[in-house]
């Protein structure tokens, strides 16, 4: 069996948002350090794509 090792992006307006609805990126950064919840969390990766 295959496991992906994929990354589910749903934010279309960063640069890395590929139209299969991944990320794009070669790798990610998410944080902050002391997050508890994913509500918490933030991806230090995102770019605002050029076309808006």
């Amino acid at each position: 069996m295959h496991e992906c090792k994929c990354v589910r992006c749903n934010v279309s307006n960063c640069e890395y948002h590929a139209k299969d609805g991944l990320c794009a990126a070669k790798e990610i950064e998410v944080g902050p350090h002391y997050a508890n919840t994913s509500n918490d969390t933030i991806c230090a990766t995102f770019k605002a794509n050029k076309n808006g």
